[in-house]
């Protein structure tokens, strides 16, 4: 039959065939790597494909535009920066908005560590949606809830990845007015699956359920490519350096992705969103006195309704021009999609089974265990030379 079935492997997770099919014959059903994958009830569906009019894989042109401005980040509050992944543009954006009397749609942890998309209206939410959440964040029935809110005249912000962005516009068929989107430089996301089972077995190894997790921590270090993973219990609380995680190491080599992460429409510079943010991490040649170790992002700057958006955001932060090039600098995901590792192949093979985590190895990584001791100062030097 004709319908979002023939999608395979393309699928990028959306949920927007789930929320448009006119029949409700479309559920979205965990595979055995523990990704999102629609799965069609071929007695109800009556091939309208709806479901394909309103897939982001089938539409990959749509709302896209090249930067025109790129600006280098550092938000002005202390704390908001120190909360954020790098220089806290995207939190920005949602403050924004929330004291403009709109809505936020963004990534957010649930009592148990799951992550979903959920909305905001008060500004004393807004730390949920702060800084890097490195799992697929689940967007439910957020397009719903966007359409609804954009119908009722409200102010609205979506931040997600760039596939996420595009399936809403898809699922909403154009480009409101009083619709505002945020994409993020992404890599690739690891599945929800392995990021409860990696949990589960930091419970077991701390005697204790985490109650706290931040991929992007700087208290230690600061901000910088040396990750540091902080997590707490009502007890304990630990620091490591990503890399050197189980879960982190596979992040960051890119063998534990989404299929669809591979061959990502959306890895280049024609972007979906009116502004993309991420790392700045060229800022030490490029603009050496703007850097700061509490975090610099790039924000890229790509519709009009992205530099009226810039405008009101701008007065929570120092900022300083720069160009295309610089922005771009160890953004290898503004080029082309992450490579397949070979060790994908066989990365989700046993998720299911007992020890599945106590088995992942790490490696020595000398290099990176020697940047995990050395003085964050030190390696800022380093890098300046």
């Amino acid at each position: 039959m004709e319908n979002i079935s023939r999608i395979k492997e393309k699928c990028v997770g959306c949920k927007s065939c789930e929320q448009s099919c006119p029949k409700h014959c479309i559920s979205m059903v965990e595979n055995k790597e523990g990704f999102w994958y629609p799965s069609v009830d071929e007695k109800s569906c009556i091939e309208c494909k709806v479901c394909l009019k309103k897939c982001p894989v089938e539409n990959t042109e749509f709302h896209r535009n090249e930067p025109h401005k790129v600006w280098a980040w550092r938000n002005k509050n202390d704390v908001d920066i120190m909360r954020s992944a790098s220089g806290g543009a995207a939190d920005s954006a949602v403050k924004t908005i929330l004291q403009m009397g709109g809505v936020v749609y963004g990534a957010a942890y649930d009592e148990q560590l799951a992550v979903s998309h959920i909305e905001v209206t008060d500004e004393a939410e807004r730390e949920k949606l702060q800084s890097s959440k490195y799992v697929q964040s689940d967007p439910k029935d957020s397009y719903t809830k966007v359409k609804q809110r954009l119908s009722e005249e409200k102010m609205v912000l979506f931040t997600g990845t760039p596939c996420q962005i595009a399936g809403l516009y898809a699922f909403l068929g154009g480009n409101p007015e009083n619709l505002y989107t945020v994409d993020l430089i992404c890599h690739g996301v690891p599945s929800p699956k392995f990021f409860k089972k990696y949990l589960e077995y930091q419970n077991k190894q701390t005697a204790g359920r985490v109650i706290y997790f931040n991929f992007r921590s700087k208290d230690k270090r600061g901000w910088g490519t040396q990750y540091l993973l902080k997590t707490k219990t009502q007890t304990k609380t630990q620091t490591k350096t990503l890399s050197l995680d189980r879960y982190g190491k596979h992040f960051m080599d890119g063998d534990c992705y989404r299929e669809s992460c591979y061959q990502c429409a959306y890895a280049n510079t024609s972007r979906v969103g009116d502004l993309t943010v991420g790392d700045f991490w060229g800022i030490t040649k490029s603009h050496p006195s703007f850097n700061s170790p509490k975090g610099v992002s790039s924000v890229f700057v790509n519709t009009e309704k992205g530099q009226k958006l810039f405008e009101m955001m701008r007065v929570l932060a120092e900022v300083e021009e720069a160009t295309l090039e610089e922005g771009m600098v160890k953004q290898h995901n503004l080029v082309q999609p992450s490579n397949r590792p070979v060790t994908r192949d066989t990365f989700y093979k046993g998720i299911d089974e007992s020890g599945f985590i106590e088995h992942i190895k790490i490696g020595l990584q000398i290099k990176v265990r020697l940047k995990s001791v050395l003085p964050s100062k030190l390696i800022q030097k380093i890098k300046s030379l």
